[in-house]
């Protein structure tokens, strides 16, 4: 249906002053009549004669009269209810409703059986309730966006409901959920906020065995990247990019660097590394869980160039750590990974400990049992985050 210009723009004003309102509303909206017709776009005498021909046949809306000038159109107001009316002829909802439905679909996710996960999720929806219960939005997640929110769930639950065989491409990944091969590709970042407040910290795709398609290395240190017939020099201080893309055509990579070091925290530990290594001895790659990127890096770099890691201390931190090993071809060794009490640490969660005990029971973690059988014993995760440590005190290697 094609609306009165006029009538759109008082729609969009309109739902741009109510569309986040889920209170009781006391007055009707008004709006300036000639102004509107300016936002609009009407200028001409025809058009504008025209338009107020059109509004005096609505009798939804309230027309007031130019003082002394009758004949001309002053105000233009929309009845309290009139809004429904509008509501209905744009085919859009009061924020009453979508909050509503919003809700709905909260309660209807929480009525789920979550085979995995079960305590994060009980946790994520409830907090988004609470949100949306304060007319406020979390995250992705919008009260005002129900089919959006519906979707974004629907497809959170589809990725963290069951093992996924380690290094399931994306597009693979959507298609065995029963969606468009492109579906998470094209959420993914909102996905992965969602799944940063699911688990608690920034979870790639990646660690639920999800390879994305966008992976990109995040790194500090100096790197020749070799092609048949040339080679490239990337030695920028403090942080540099690679794409998955870039990879494809580079034979091997070298450094200058004595080590490399991985680090999980990438937006304020990685950041403090890269600035503290002043002589850049230490090539530095952020990364949680590995992905094709830092898969790729991995590959490409010298066998012997010693390599560390330096993650969280918390059951999820140490199965990083193990996942690295595992696409490393190198041996992986813990630096700074110890094991720190913490007065007021919260419990383990049921997954949590069922990270632990897999990782305890797991030989190629042996060299790492004490501190874990020390936070096993403790019965939490102590104080395990790498930003707890604070800036790095030496400007370069061991830095702490």
């Amino acid at each position: 249906m094609k609306h009165p210009p006029w009538l759109t723009e008082l729609h969009k004003q309109w739902m741009k002053a109510r569309e986040r309102r889920t209170d009781s509303l006391t007055r009707a909206f008004r709006r300036d009549w000639e102004k509107l017709l300016d936002d609009a776009g009407i200028h001409s005498a025809e058009e504008r004669q025209a338009a107020q021909r059109e509004a005096e046949k609505l009798p939804q809306v309230h027309l007031f009269p130019v003082k002394k000038r009758p004949r001309l159109i002053d105000k233009i107001e929309l009845p309290l209810e009139s809004e429904s009316w509008l509501h209905d002829h744009f085919g859009t909802q009061a924020g009453t409703a979508l909050r509503a439905r919003s809700l709905e679909i909260i309660a209807d996710f929480a009525n789920r059986s979550f085979p995995l996960m079960t305590e994060q999720w009980q946790s994520l929806l409830t907090s988004i309730e609470t949100a949306f219960t304060a007319s406020k939005s979390m995250g992705p997640f919008s009260w005002m966006e129900p089919d959006r929110l519906e979707l974004h769930l629907s497809l959170l639950w589809d990725i963290t409901s069951r093992e996924w065989l380690h290094g399931t491409l994306i597009r693979d990944a959507s298609t065995a959920i029963g969606r468009d091969s492109k579906m998470l590709e094209t959420h993914e970042r909102s996905l992965t906020r969602g799944l940063e407040l699911l688990m608690g910290e920034e979870t790639p795709f990646e660690a639920f065995g999800i390879q994305a398609s966008n992976s990109v290395l995040h790194f500090s240190g100096p790197l020749t990247l070799h092609f048949k017939g040339h080679e490239k020099v990337v030695d920028l201080r403090f942080e540099s990019t690679l794409s998955i893309s870039e990879f494809k055509d580079i034979t091997h990579i070298t450094t200058t660097a004595h080590r490399l070091l991985t680090v999980e925290n990438h937006k304020t530990t990685f950041l403090q590394l890269a600035r503290a290594d002043v002589a850049q001895q230490t090539l530095i790659v952020a990364t949680s869980f590995p992905t094709r990127a830092v898969c790729s890096l991995l590959e490409k770099l010298p066998l012997q160039l010693p390599h560390y890691h330096f993650g969280d201390t918390d059951p999820c931190g140490w199965d990083i750590l193990r996942r690295i090993r595992e696409m490393s071809p190198r041996p992986v060794m813990p630096h700074q990974m110890n094991w720190r009490p913490s007065d007021g640490a919260n419990s383990f969660t049921i997954q949590q400990k069922k990270v632990l005990a897999r990782l305890l029971a797991d030989p190629k973690m042996s060299d790492c049992h004490e501190p874990m059988n020390q936070m096993l014993k403790a019965g939490n995760r102590g104080n395990f985050e790498q930003e707890s440590l604070g800036t790095p005190r030496l400007l370069g290697w061991p830095f702490y």
